[in-house]
């Protein structure tokens, strides 16, 4: 199950249509190694980190076809994997860039930036350098509307890494017990995933206890107590296509307090996930959280939380976690074939805090959801006896 080369070219060719609709002479688009999901999404080709440096760099210069900077050790495979045919080391940018962009190297340019909030100052130097009359825009936007939409290939793929994150929870939830740490933990989730042909897409979170009053937490040798909080956070990926779904575990001996704090947590992605419908506000995930939170006093651990960058959910695709954002702020309108993660998040309880979050697909009439244990399973199935 793999995303074709022919709707690989078509993303192109869309990029390439709105690159002209915008009077732009070329786009640059550069995605690093720990976010790659903009230059990903075009070649298909996600790199190996932690070895060596190696973001993704693309070009498309007028009608001229696409040529791609990477890694010297990614690009080995690269040029196997990807379907462009013109793949190049990036660290011979100096030399390859004012050969790639000569055709509009003596002109007044209008170049488009994609993914300029990560572009290194040093390699815009060296594009600048290559087009001294060019003028630059940030127009990473156009390549964020292509993204947000799914196709039925990304659908099919990333429905499968929710099943497959399902399938890890419930083993966590079957094996994890008191004594245990936190890597321990992480262990058990990624063991079962790689069992299932699953890559890892990003660090797996544990937080057990107080830790879990963190937004993010790396797993440490910090071991399970009874009645402790354990938050699960796990993201695996399928032919580059991710999930972000995720719950919080509470271990036996919890207070009464906790059980109905999570339960809460659980029924409200129940009720208000249904109630999701396209061509509305986003604001009105957040909207119905608080409305369903309030009564029961906890609208002081959900609100500063809720705030911002992806409160209560954000977009999910070949990046765990892409655009739009979920949250109080949020104000645009939620589109079929967007795939979100609907986040709710409790934090600064006597206990620490906790998580839960499900991927679903906007469709024409509703939603569809992606992760299906939560949404399918009694409202204490992560209170553990």
């Amino acid at each position: 199950m793999t995303i074709s080369r022919a709707e690989f070219e078509q993303r192109t060719n869309r990029l390439r249509s709105k690159m002209k609709e915008k009077g732009l002479d070329a786009l640059v688009v550069f995605a690093d190694e720990y976010r790659p999901g903009h230059a990903t999404y075009l070649t298909g080709y996600r790199p190996i980190n932690l070895i060596e440096e190696s973001p993704q760099l693309v070009f498309l210069v007028g009608d001229e076809a696409p040529v791609v900077l990477i890694g010297r050790l990614n690009s080995y495979a690269a040029k196997d994997i990807i379907w462009m045919d013109d793949v190049r080391p990036i660290h011979l940018d100096g030399e390859y860039i004012p050969q790639i962009v000569r055709s509009i190297a003596d002109k007044p340019a209008r170049v488009g930036l994609i993914g300029d909030n990560l572009l290194p100052v040093s390699r815009f130097n060296t594009i600048k350098k290559a087009l001294p009359k060019a003028t630059f825009e940030s127009v990473t936007q156009l390549l964020i509307d292509l993204r947000q939409i799914k196709t039925p290939a990304e659908v099919a793929l990333m429905e499968r890494a929710a099943d497959i994150n399902d399938v890890v929870l419930k083993a966590v939830l079957d094996k994890i017990r008191v004594g245990m740490t936190e890597i321990q933990v992480a262990g058990i989730a990624e063991t079962v995933a790689r069992d299932m042909n699953a890559h890892l897409a990003s660090a797996t979170l544990v937080l057990s206890g107080m830790n879990t009053n963190y937004p993010a937490w790396w797993p440490s040798e910090r071991k399970i107590e009874r009645g402790d909080y354990v938050m699960l956070d796990f993201n695996p990926g399928c032919s580059n296509y991710t999930n972000d779904g995720g719950t919080t575990i509470l271990m036996p001996g919890a207070a009464k307090e906790q059980k109905d704090a999570l339960r809460l947590g659980h029924r409200i992605l129940k009720e208000i996930i249904p109630q999701i419908k396209p061509h509305t506000s986003a604001r009105t995930v957040h909207d119905m959280m608080l409305e369903r939170l309030e009564p029961h006093g906890f609208a002081p651990n959900f609100t500063p939380y809720a705030k911002g960058l992806r409160g209560v959910g954000h977009g999910v695709g070949v990046d765990v976690v892409e655009p739009p954002n979920l949250s109080s702020d949020s104000d645009f309108m939620l589109q079929p074939g967007m795939t979100l993660a609907i986040k709710f998040d409790l934090h600064g309880l006597p206990q620490g805090g906790l998580r839960a979050e499900v991927v679903i697909l906007i469709t024409e009439t509703g939603i569809r959801p992606l992760n299906k244990l939560i949404l399918d399973t009694p409202e204490d199935m992560a209170i553990l006896a």
